[in-house]
């Protein structure tokens, strides 16, 4: 929303990932998987963190972790990563043998489940001491809160946003979107490109396997994804998305179902920057990544609207939380507070999850950025009054529609189901995932 990203690869060779995790983990003193004491009492605590991502994200959470561990000498930080989809699996194996990292980055799709699981410590037992919320927005922390238990604090906000490649679309003569435009002005637009382009270039990569694309929609639309913990959208909903993404596809605006089955959610192995397409819908988080990938010109455009409405809301990127499990459970609170509230941690992570979560910290930051971070900072402030309410965690199984969709929707691309056809096999499927 994955930050976490928008897509479950989100992913590159693992031997090669396998690698640089060795590199970085040798940089910075890190090692396997475990917590301990000192010898002899001395209070010292070795605590391991964990996270998704990629190894521009590592750098600059490895950066922030040195500057923790210089302001707090007793306490040294092991560290993890790995792409979202085998950090996921990772860590449910870790928590089944009891021995889940001290603090680790949980996906909104499965906070409800490791908070019920007995995965989560509950941190209000550490508020306002050890752990200060106080100068980040109250609603936005609420979203880490389950069954009214402060179990996870959101390490970054992010929103969903079209990454357009502008130095492609002034050499075909398009103009950039204008904020309003609508559905039918993103596929006229997206099909312009295509046509001016002689095919060379899609307009954007088809969005019908993005969950986050029609959770979006669906609040454009007045409605939701779930409710009271139940699947709130129906068949004919999402048919509807996917007779609408459909239509891109097959009028040569969107990606072909060929191009489109091979996206992995890492930007570097994308239709944008592999020179297929001139737009894709992602988060603004994974700007920077984009932007790293070209030497092109890159921007920020908003998503299309219904009656006005983007369907945009304030994203909680990651969501840090504390095993519940860990024998250092205020160490471990302690390096959180530290990448939520430290001015240091905000000007070494960068905008690599999202905008910083701490308000007076993000203000400050927004005032002297430059280049792709500055970009960020200007989209989320330019559209910070479009936006609906966050919504709550989702229930358990979340995780598991964000896979099927892009199952499903590949079916209909590749014309073994209609829209509608799938649309009813995706929303029984989902119930019966859901527990209704």
């Amino acid at each position: 929303m994955r930050t976490p990203r928008i897509r479950l690869p989100w992913q590159a060779a693992l031997a090669l990932m396998a690698s640089v995790v060795a590199l970085l983990a040798a940089a910075c003193g890190s090692g396997p998987a475990a917590s301990s004491a000192a010898a002899g009492g001395s209070g010292k605590a070795t605590i391991t963190f964990a996270w998704w991502g990629d190894a521009a994200r590592a750098k600059v959470t490895l950066a922030a972790i040195r500057l923790f561990e210089k302001s707090h000498p007793d306490i040294t930080v092991k560290t993890e990563y790995s792409p979202f989809g085998d950090y996921e699996q990772k860590i449910n194996t870790q928590a089944a043998g009891g021995n889940m990292p001290d603090l680790v980055t949980v996906d909104r799709s499965v906070q409800n489940e490791y908070a019920q699981r007995g995965l989560l410590l509950d941190l209000d037992k550490y508020v306002p001491g050890t752990l200060n919320l106080s100068g980040l927005d109250a609603s936005f922390v609420a979203s880490g809160k389950t069954d009214g238990k402060q179990y996870t604090v959101p390490m970054a906000q992010n929103m969903q946003a079209i990454v357009v490649d502008v130095t492609r679309l002034k050499s075909l003569g398009v103009p950039l979107p204008k904020p309003g435009w609508t559905w039918s002005d993103l596929a006229a637009w997206a099909k312009e490109i295509t046509t001016r382009s002689h095919g060379r270039w899609y307009g954007i990569v088809d969005p019908g396997t993005l969950w986050p694309a029609f959770n979006s929609w669906e609040i454009q639309h007045g409605k939701s994804l779930y409710a009271n913990g139940k699947i709130a959208f129906t068949a004919a909903d999402l048919a509807g998305f996917w007779n609408f993404t459909s239509s891109l596809r097959r009028s040569g605006a969107g990606t072909s179902a060929q191009l489109t089955a091979t996206v992995d959610g890492l930007p570097d192995d994308e239709p944008l920057l592999k020179g297929r397409a001139v737009a894709e819908w992602d988060y603004d988080s994974l700007f920077q990544m984009y932007s790293a990938g070209t030497s092109d010109k890159l921007t920020l455009v908003s998503l299309p609207t219904v009656g006005g409405k983007t369907g945009m809301f304030a994203q909680p990127s990651m969501m840090l939380g504390v095993s519940a499990t860990s024998k250092y459970p205020k160490q471990a609170t302690e390096l959180l507070n530290f990448l939520v509230n430290s001015p240091a941690a905000a000007r070494a992570l960068g905008t690599s999850r999202g905008l910083f979560p701490n308000l007076k910290v993000r203000q400050q930051l927004a005032s002297s950025a430059t280049g792709p971070a500055k970009t960020v900072y200007d989209y989320e402030a330019a559209n910070s009054g479009d936006l609906s309410p966050t919504p709550a965690a989702p229930p358990k199984g979340d995780n598991q529609l964000l896979t099927m969709m892009q199952r499903v929707y590949q079916q209909v691309a590749f014309g073994q189901l209609s829209p509608a056809q799938a649309a009813a096999q995706f929303v029984s499927q989902a119930k019966g995932i859901i527990g209704q």
